[in-house]
């Protein structure tokens, strides 16, 4: 028999290039990337695809006090959503392997019997050769996307964080606001149920002071809650057991800082937010994705076909298999992926508008607080401390009463808790301006006694 020793060869050939040629497949983001572009962006190192229990990041005291960006650290670290939204990454990587995997080949063989001959076919899809290009490219593009959205979640997370910390720390100075007011209305009650004994006031002005001492113990012991209540919803973010005491005590944040004004804001979310490069990434995928739905109008099969017992002995040839496009043409794919384009291009303009409003909204809130507390503390708390104090020499010179002072004392405690409210309110609108930039602009911090 005259066998063609390169026919032999070729079925074994092909098996052999295979493994290789499905091998090369683009790589998506590993997530060492992933963790380096929100470290750049927090400063804080992230922990991605950890089972381990939860604990303080390495660099992370909390001896002298919890401080913001220290909480932002400890969340990135464990946050259980966090890590949820970490696993996304490696089902894009799973969606790209898949994507970059070439059908194995067919062999069909048929064994002599009696005057049968031996038959054997290998057929291999050979559409894979211009279909798999643009299949890999649209499940890289996806991938990236999703790289992207995870950045996006640890920056939402951080949002969430920084938010939790000002009303932790306004809780507590609302506590010690709260008692030091139940203090002094107590007092003023004891010293108003002196004057009624004495038939110095009538009974109404006496139930009214004891009825704004009550008001205020109620409201110190609905303050010890609140601060029970925010510390456990800024523990939940920290990932933090309930026996951990690191939130027992915080740090002071300076001033907060504007980051910039709303045009340069602006032209920094639209080159750093992570939302918005996937939504780009998106739209890019979905062109990548209709591209390949349209090259999968034909089906080509390459063929090898031989038999043993020909006309010269081992016969062995090529062919092919080819699907004639008159019915299908994959229009159900094509028209699904030109929608699937449509709507990414639409969200990605949505998202556009919605990093102006963010980025507009914060600047006009971090104003407006800002604002808001300055006046406050100039035209209302300075001359509240100004009569307190000149209550005080009144009263010890003889002209007044220590009611006098009381009185005095507890409008400022009452200015100073809006003040406070004020301070946390900008301190939020900051938080969202680097949240709506994609950037972080953090302030020193002092430590709270």
């Amino acid at each position: 028999m005259g066998v063609d020793r390169k026919l032999v060869k070729f079925p074994s050939l092909l098996l052999a290039a295979l493994p290789m040629i499905s091998c090369a497949t683009a790589s998506a983001p590993p997530p060492a990337d992933v963790a380096e572009s929100i470290r750049t962006r927090t400063g804080a190192n992230v922990r991605l695809g950890g089972a381990e229990s939860p604990a303080i990041p390495a660099g992370v005291q909390v001896d002298d006090g919890l401080s913001r960006d220290e909480a932002v650290a400890i969340a990135l670290w464990n946050n259980a959503a966090f890590q949820v939204s970490a696993s996304q990454l490696g089902f894009a990587r799973a969606d790209l392997a898949d994507a970059g995997i070439i059908s194995n080949p067919v062999l069909s063989l048929l064994f002599p019997w009696g005057p049968k001959q031996l038959e054997w076919t290998l057929r291999w899809p050979a559409e894979v050769l211009w279909e798999r290009p643009k299949r890999v490219a649209a499940a890289k593009l996806s991938a990236d996307a999703s790289a992207q959205s995870l950045v996006q979640s640890g920056l939402d997370l951080v949002l969430a964080v920084r938010l939790a910390y000002a009303d932790l720390a306004l809780a507590i100075d609302r506590q010690r606001l709260a008692e030091e007011a139940a203090t002094t209305l107590q007092r003023i009650d004891t010293l108003t149920q002196s004057r009624l004994a004495a038939g110095d006031i009538a009974e109404l002005d006496a139930r009214a002071a004891r009825v704004d001492a009550v008001r205020s113990a109620l409201d110190f012991e609905r303050a010890v809650h609140d601060v029970t209540i925010a510390r456990e919803r800024l523990r939940l973010l920290l990932g933090l057991g309930a026996d951990d005491r690191s939130l027992e005590r915080l740090q002071a944040s300076a001033d907060p800082e504007r980051c910039g004004e709303p045009p340069d804001l602006m032209k920094r979310a639209l080159a750093a937010r992570p939302d918005l490069r996937a939504a780009e990434l998106t739209v890019e995928a979905a062109g990548a994705r209709l591209g390949w739905e349209r090259s999968r109008i034909l089906t080509l099969t390459a063929v090898l076909d031989a038999n043993g017992e020909g006309k010269e002995g081992f016969e062995m040839g090529p062919g092919i298999d080819v699907s004639i496009p008159l019915f299908n043409r994959n229009q159900g794919g094509r028209l699904r992926g030109e929608a699937e384009l449509q709507r990414a291009s639409a969200v990605y303009v949505s998202l556009q508008r919605q990093v102006g409003l963010d980025v507009r909204e914060a600047s006009t809130l971090f104003d407006q607080a800002r604002g808001s507390r300055v006046a406050w503390g100039e035209r209302i708390v300075t001359p509240l401390r100004t009569n307190l104090a000149d209550a005080e020499k009144s009263y010890s010179a003889g002209e007044s009463s220590y009611l006098f002072v009381l009185e005095n004392s507890r409008r400022l405690i009452e200015a100073r808790l809006r003040e406070r409210e004020l301070a946390a309110d900008e301190q939020r609108a900051q938080a969202r301006i680097e949240r709506a930039s994609g950037t972080a602009c953090r302030p020193a911090t002092g430590v709270m006694r």
